[in-house]
C-alpha cells in the first residue's frame, strides 16, 4: 500500500491551518465535482516519469491579466520603445569604470554638460551581490537606456585596485586567448567584447584612493574642504611608483603630484618596501580640494602605507592580514560572520553590549566587553597605531561548536538568532499632552530571544572593534582637520559606510557642513572616475609640461550632490511583461491617480501591513532610498522580527532604518548643535547616525536600536517629492513622519532588486509576508489559492458552475532522488528517499536554491502529471480505483479517498505557493 504522509494541521502554519479548514469544509460539501461526476476505471493509469525533462503545454497571452491592452493605446503614435531617460543621438560620454574588482560599476556622463546620466553595479543586473569581473552587461545597459551606439563613448577613465587595467587589456589577442581556455578573466563572457574593451574611446587609469576622493569632493555642496579617505586597501605602491618612474601618461595617482607634496606614513615607506617580501598598500589618505568653475584643485596632504604581511595569491590578496582600520573592520566581520564584507552586521551587533538577558532560571546574560583595545594610537604617526591581534586569531566566531545553538527539541537555530522583544507593552499614538495616558494602544506581547554564548562573545568582539575604530579614527580626523584649517569634511571609502562612525564625526567634530555620498564604497569608484575624466585637475594642469590642455572645453563643475537614482527606468511595456510572467499567482489593480496609489499605500502600512515600493530608476549604493524598498510601520515593535525573519530571511539582531520627513527630523533625533531648524536634511543618502530622543522612542520601537539610535534617511519634497508626499500621507494618518525603510531583496545573498521581473520574484519569494508590491500604477497582491477552481463545483441540480481546472507546471522541470545508506542499515530495509525538483521557469525560481525540496514521491509525482490536461477528477481516479468486482463504494473507502484528496489538496496547494504549478 502506499505510505501516505498525512496533514497535521497542528504542525503547520497559520495560512495552512486555514487551507485545511477549507479542505474539511469542502470535502463534505457535495456541491463538489469531483466528488460528482467521477467516473472510475481500475485500469487508468497516470505515470510517475523518471525523465529528466517535463514541459507544460503553456500558452502566454497578455489578455489574460487584469489589465487590457487597449488601454495603452498611442494616440500619439509616438516611438513607446524610446526608453524615458534617452538622449539626443549626438550625446557623447564619459564613462568611469571600477572593473575586475568586487563591486564592478559603471557611471556615464555627458561629456559637454557634465550631467551624469546613468549609473549601474554590475550586481543589479547579474543578481550576484558584489559581483566583479568585466562590465559588458552593464554597458549594455547602459547604451540600452541612454539610446545610444557604443561609438558613443568617447573618454574612459577606469580604476582597479588589484592590479593595471590598461597594460593588460592592450593585449586583446592574449584576452582571446583566456577566453578560449575559460581562465582567468575569460571564465566570463565579454571579457574580449567591444562593450568591455571600448577600443574607440581614450583611456585613462586613475588609482584607488584618488578615484574615492573625487567620488564625493566633486559632488560636495561645498566649494572647499577635506576629504578622508578610509579603505580595507587602495592601490599598490609599486603600481604608483613604477608610473611614476617610467612617465606613463596613461595613470594618475597622488606621486603623479610629486613625491614631496604630502607627508607619508610610514615615512621611509619608499626605504621600507625595497626589504618587503611582498608590497605596501594604500591604507588611509587625506586630501584638501576646492572647485574651480571647470575643474578642481584636488590634492593629497597625507598617506598611510600598510604592508602586505602574506602572499597577494593567497585568499581574497591576503587581505585579512593587513594593518588599514577598515581591514582591521572587516577582520572582525570573517570572525563573526565568515565574511569579509559583512562590516555592515558588525556595526548593528556591536550596540547589543549595552542589552542584558534574563534566562529562564532569572539568571542575567550580558557581554563581556574586553578592555584591552584592538587597535589604539596615532594613525599619523610613524609606528602610531597599536594593533593586538588576539580577539582575531584562533578558531573564528563563525566555526565555533556551541551546543546551545541547538533547541531542546534538536533543531538547529541561528548563530546570531536573538533580539529585545520583550514581553512589555509599547505605546503607539501617544498624546503627549495625554497626562494620563488614556489613548495608549498595546502591541501584541512576545518573548525575546535570548543569544547563545557564542553570539554573546560575538556581540562583544563587535563592540570593542566599534568602540576602537571610532577612538582611533576621531583623534585622526580631528588632527587632520587641525592641520588643514579647513572646515568641511567629506568621507569616502569603505569605512565610510559606517554611519555610527558618521554621526559622531559630523556632530563631535565642529565641522559646518559634512558629505558622504550614497556610495562610498567601491560602488563609488566609477563615480570618481566619471568626475576625474570630466574635469580633470587643476594643479596637475598646472605640473603638466604643456599647460595647454588639448580635447573639448570641460563642463562646469558640479555644484551640487548627484541624484542617487542614476539606473535604469522600467518602461511600461516591462513592467507588464514581468506581471504577465506571474499572473497565475497575482491580483493587479491598476491605480492611475498617484494620490490615490500612495493613500493605499500609507493605509496598509498603518494596518500592519508590509509594502515593497518599486518606482522610477534605481539606487546606485548600498542602501535603498525609496525607489526598490520595503516599508513598514515604525510604530510596531514586533515588524522588527517579522521581517528579519520572515520577509528578508536574516538574523533577528538586525535594526531597520527610519525615512523621515527632513522638517521633522530635529523632533525626534538629536543632529548635533550645527544643524539649523531651516536645514535639517543632514542624511539624505542614510548615511548618519542619530540618537533618538529619550521622549520619542517608544513611540518609534521598530527603528530605534537597542542603544537608541537610528541610521535615518532625511528625505526632502525638493529631492524626492513623491517619496516625501507618501511618508506626508503615513504622518497624517498616525502622527509619526517616518516610515521604516529597508532594501527590497528578499531571496538570500541577493542585492537589491533591478527589473520589474526580479521585483515579482522578490515578492511572491516573501510567502506572503509582503502585503502589497506597488510597481508603477499597479498594486499587487498575491492571490491565494482558488479551490473551487481546482476541484470544480456542480449546483444541487447536477448543473456544472465552475470548471475544474488543470493544474500546469510553471516550466520544465528536472527531478532527482537521492538517498543515504547509514552505517548498519541493510539495502533491503527500508529507506527514505529524498526527491527535488528544478524548475528555473518557475516565477521564483534562485540559482542559489535551485532545487525544490518536495514532500514525499507522492508530491512528485502530483507534479509529474500537472502538464495542463488532468483535472482533480482524473487525478483521485488513478488513486481511488473500485475494488476488484465492486461498482461502488464502502464507508471505509469513502474515508480513505476524503484522506488521500486532503494530501492530494494540500501539495498541490504547496506546490502552487511555490509557484511550482498554477491552474
Amino acid at each position: 500500500m502506499r505510505r501516505l504522509c498525512l496533514f497535521d494541521a497542528t504542525t503547520k502554519s497559520t495560512s495552512e491551518k486555514l487551507v485545511f479548514v477549507l479542505l474539511v469544509f469542502q470535502i463534505l460539501s457535495p456541491g463538489f465535482a469531483w466528488i460528482a461526476s467521477v467516473s472510475r476505471s481500475p485500469n487508468s493509469k497516470l505515470s510517475w516519469r523518471d525523465s529528466h525533462s517535463t514541459t507544460p503545454a503553456r500558452t502566454s497571452h497578455l489578455a489574460s491579466t487584469p489589465f487590457e491592452a487597449d488601454l495603452y493605446d498611442n494616440p500619439f503614435n509616438e516611438n513607446t520603445n524610446k526608453p524615458s531617460t534617452a538622449v539626443p543621438k549626438d550625446t557623447k560620454l564619459v564613462l568611469g569604470v571600477n572593473k575586475y574588482s568586487h563591486d564592478t560599476t559603471i557611471c556615464a556622463a555627458d561629456a559637454s554638460s557634465g550631467q551624469v546620466l546613468f549609473a549601474v553595479a554590475k550586481e543589479r543586473l547579474s543578481r550576484k551581490k558584489h559581483d566583479a569581473g568585466n562590465v559588458a552587461t552593464a554597458v549594455e545597459a547602459c547604451l540600452e537606456a541612454l539610446d545610444l551606439d557604443l561609438d558613443s563613448i568617447e573618454h574612459v577613465v577606469v580604476n582597479n585596485h588589484h592590479h593595471r587595467v590598461l597594460p593588460r587589456e592592450v593585449n586583446v589577442r592574449h584576452m582571446e586567448w583566456e577566453c578560449g581556455l575559460s581562465i582567468n578573466g575569460g571564465v566570463e563572457d565579454g571579457y574580449d567584447d567591444p562593450e568591455n574593451l571600448l577600443p574607440d574611446a581614450r583611456h585613462h587609469e586613475l588609482s584607488h584612493h584618488l578615484a574615492h576622493a573625487y567620488s564625493t569632493a566633486a559632488q560636495a555642496p561645498f566649494d572647499k574642504g577635506l576629504c578622508v579617505v578610509m579603505d580595507g586597501m587602495g592601490e599598490t605602491l609599486r603600481t604608483m611608483l613604477r608610473a611614476q618612474e617610467t612617465k606613463d601618461e596613461t595613470y594618475t595617482s597622488d606621486f603623479s603630484f610629486g613625491f614631496d607634496t604630502f607627508q607619508c606614513v610610514p615615512s621611509n615607506v619608499i626605504e621600507q618596501s625595497q626589504l618587503s617580501y611582498f608590497d605596501w598598500r594604500e591604507a588611509e589618505s587625506v586630501y584638501v580640494f576646492e572647485k574651480k568653475e571647470r575643474t578642481i584643485d584636488l590634492r593629497p596632504v597625507w598617506k598611510r602605507f600598510t604592508p602586505e604581511h602574506s602572499p597577494p595569491s593567497l585568499y581574497n590578496h591576503g587581505f585579512e592580514n593587513m594593518d588599514s582600520v577598515g581591514a582591521l573592520y572587516s577582520r572582525a566581520s570573517s570572525h563573526i560572520f565568515g565574511d569579509w564584507n559583512a562590516c555592515g552586521k558588525v556595526m548593528g551587533l556591536a550596540p547589543w553590549a549595552l542589552h542584558e538577558w534574563t534566562d529562564s532560571r532569572g539568571a542575567k546574560l550580558a557581554p563581556v566587553v574586553h578592555n584591552s583595545p584592538i587597535l589604539q594610537g596615532k594613525l599619523y604617526e610613524d609606528d602610531g597605531l597599536h594593533i593586538d591581534r588576539n580577539l582575531l586569531e584562533g578558531q573564528p566566531h563563525i566555526s565555533r561548536n556551541d551546543p546551545d545553538i541547538f533547541n531542546d527539541d534538536g533543531t538547529r537555530r541561528k548563530r546570531y538568532d536573538f533580539d529585545d522583544n520583550a514581553d512589555k507593552e509599547t505605546l503607539l499614538d501617544v498624546d503627549e499632552n495625554d497626562e494620563y495616558g488614556e489613548n495608549r494602544e498595546e502591541t501584541t506581547k512576545v518573548e525575546e530571544r535570548i543569544p547563545i554564548r557564542v553570539a554573546l562573545d560575538a556581540i562583544a568582539l563587535a563592540s570593542r572593534m566599534q568602540i576602537d575604530l571610532e577612538t582611533v579614527v576621531m583623534d585622526f580626523v580631528a588632527h587632520m582637520k587641525a592641520q588643514t584649517g579647513e572646515t568641511n569634511l567629506c568621507l569616502a571609502g569603505g569605512v565610510a559606510l559606517n554611519s555610527v562612525l558618521n554621526g559622531r564625526l559630523a556632530r563631535e567634530l565642529g565641522f559646518a557642513q559634512t558629505f558622504i555620498s550614497p556610495y562610498p564604497g567601491d560602488d563609488g569608484i566609477a563615480v570618481g572616475c566619471c568626475a576625474f575624466g570630466l574635469f580633470g585637475n587643476d594643479r596637475l594642469d598646472q605640473i603638466a609640461s604643456t599647460k595647454a590642455r588639448s580635447g573639448p572645453a570641460r563642463p562646469a563643475v558640479w555644484s551640487q550632490p548627484l541624484s542617487p537614482y542614476l539606473g535604469p527606468d522600467a518602461s511600461e511595456a516591462a513592467i507588464k511583461a514581468a506581471i504577465e510572467t506571474a499572473a497565475p499567482w497575482l491580483e493587479v489593480e491598476s491605480i492611475r491617480n498617484m494620490d490615490q496609489r500612495l493613500q493605499k499605500m500609507a493605509e496598509e502600512v498603518e494596518s500592519g501591513g508590509v509594502v515593497a515600493w518599486y518606482h522610477s530608476r534605481s539606487e546606485l549604493g548600498p542602501r535603498a532610498l525609496g525607489h526598490r524598498s520595503i516599508l513598514a510601520d515604525p510604530r510596531k515593535k514586533g515588524l522588527v522580527r517579522f521581517v528579519n525573519e520572515k520577509v528578508k530571511s536574516r538574523e533577528s539582531f538586525r535594526p531597520f532604518a527610519p525615512s523621515v520627513l527632513a522638517e521633522e527630523a530635529s523632533n525626534w533625533f538629536d543632529l548635533g548643535p550645527s544643524v539649523l531648524p531651516d536645514d535639517q536634511n543632514v542624511s539624505p543618502f542614510m548615511s548618519m547616525t542619530a540618537i533618538v530622543h529619550e521622549s520619542k522612542r517608544a513611540r518609534i520601537p521598530a527603528v530605534t536600536h537597542v542603544d537608541g539610535s537610528s541610521r535615518l534617511q532625511t528625505v526632502t519634497s525638493t529631492a524626492e517629492p513623491l517619496y516625501h508626499l507618501f511618508i506626508s500621507k503615513f504622518f497624517a494618518l498616525t502622527g509619526i513622519p517616518m516610515i521604516l525603510n529597508t532594501s527590497f531583496n528578499t531571496l538570500p545573498s541577493e542585492p537589491i532588486v533591478e527589473s520589474p521581473r526580479d521585483a515579482i520574484r522578490s515578492f511572491l519569494y516573501s510567502m506572503g509576508a509582503i502585503e502589497m508590491l506597488v510597481m508603477g500604477d499597479y498594486v499587487i497582491k498575491r492571490k491565494p489559492p482558488n479551490l473551487r477552481k481546482l476541484l470544480g463545483e456542480v449546483s444541487k441540480s447536477g448543473e456544472m458552475q465552475v470548471e475544474p481546472g488543470c493544474p500546469i507546471r510553471a516550466g520544465p522541470a528536472t527531478f532527482e532522488s537521492s538517498f543515504a545508506l547509514e552505517a548498519g542499515v541493510q539495502a533491503e530495509e527500508e529507506i527514505e528517499t529524498v526527491t527535488r525538483v528544478r524548475m528555473p521557469d518557475r516565477p521564483t525560481f534562485s540559482e542559489k536554491k535551485a532545487w525544490f525540496p518536495l514532500l514525499d514521491d507522492l508530491e512528485g509525482e502530483l507534479l509529474s502529471v500537472c502538464d495542463g490536461t488532468n483535472t482533480m477528477n482524473d487525478i483521485m481516479v488513478q488513486y481511488t480505483p473500485l475494488p476488484e468486482g465492486q461498482d461502488k463504494m464502502g464507508n471505509e473507502d469513502v474515508e480513505e479517498a476524503q484522506t488521500l484528496l486532503q494530501n492530494i489538496v494540500y501539495r498541490l496547494v504547496r506546490l502552487y505557493e511555490h509557484t511550482l504549478i498554477s491552474w
